[in-house]
């Protein structure tokens, strides 16, 4: 079944650390927001799973492998599963994060 969510309406920002929010989860994939306030940051990790990032709202530093990149609103990038990757928020920053397979 289809579904209509307005993700600009899901975001709320915590205080202090990262929320995230799945929107759907599926066997083919995942997608969730995720809402980082202005100085938060997710240390380096990688995932099992090829992954593409859309930033909605704010600015950041997005580490990919050995390199930074300052990402802004209407700003998308694909992540080979494996990647080593880290997010360090510029402003309040949101992002929706899609995940592909199981």
């Amino acid at each position: 079944m289809s579904e209509i969510k307005n993700v600009f309406d899901m975001i709320e920002f915590p205080k202090e650390g990262v929320l995230s929010k799945t929107i759907a989860e599926k066997p083919a994939g995942e997608a969730d927001i995720f809402m980082l306030p202005k100085g938060e940051k997710i240390s380096q990790h990688t995932s099992s799973r090829d992954a593409a990032v859309l930033i909605l709202r704010g600015e950041a530093d997005f580490q990919l492998g050995d390199e930074w990149h300052r990402v802004k609103p209407g700003d998308w990038f694909f992540m080979d599963a494996g990647l080593p990757h880290a997010i360090s928020s510029v402003d309040d920053l949101v992002f929706l994060l899609t995940l592909f397979g199981s």
